[in-house]
């Protein structure tokens, strides 16, 4: 059987796919910072803000913490690879899920994202959390990519035990 060369930028079948934070969830954190920083800045600038040395350690953390959480969101990926699904986060041990292992994912009727058991009556091994890019791309890549055994449960998929 010959192969049909790939066209431009389409992908392939089997290449690792990086799903990251949509654009309309990254507009959101960013805007969120944003405004904590400019009401926060705004009392400091008004003399409102409390200048003891204890409450500007507060605030400092307070703001650092913010920052870190929002730089995390933005790098935050899904990594869906042929034998692999790894959820990156950088201020977080990486997580990953042979994808052989997994035996049941479950698709939320009220929220986006996956959850991947690899022990179909247990704790899920890995939750794929929404807002992430393409959703249904990255759905549609993780059912594909488990066993042909395993369970699709939620959106009316449900399989009665």
């Amino acid at each position: 059987m010959t192969r049909q060369p790939e066209s431009g930028n389409a992908p392939q079948e089997n290449a690792p796919r990086r799903f990251g934070l949509s654009q309309s969830h990254l507009w959101m954190s960013a805007s969120g910072l944003l405004f904590f920083l400019l009401v926060v800045g705004t009392d400091y600038a008004s003399g409102v803000a409390a200048r003891e040395w204890s409450e500007l350690a507060l605030d400092a953390g307070i703001v650092a913490g913010l920052v870190l959480v929002v730089f995390n969101a933005f790098r935050k990926e899904v990594l869906v690879e042929e034998n692999e699904i790894r959820k990156v986060q950088p201020l977080w041990r990486d997580q990953s899920v042979p994808t052989s292992e997994i035996r049941r994912v479950h698709v939320p009727m009220t929220q986006d994202g996956l959850w991947l058991y690899t022990d179909p009556g247990g704790n899920p091994a890995l939750t794929i959390g929404g807002g992430l890019e393409a959703p249904d791309e990255l759905e549609e890549r993780v059912t594909e990519s488990v066993p042909p055994a395993a369970k699709i449960t939620g959106l009316g998929q449900e399989e009665e035990n």
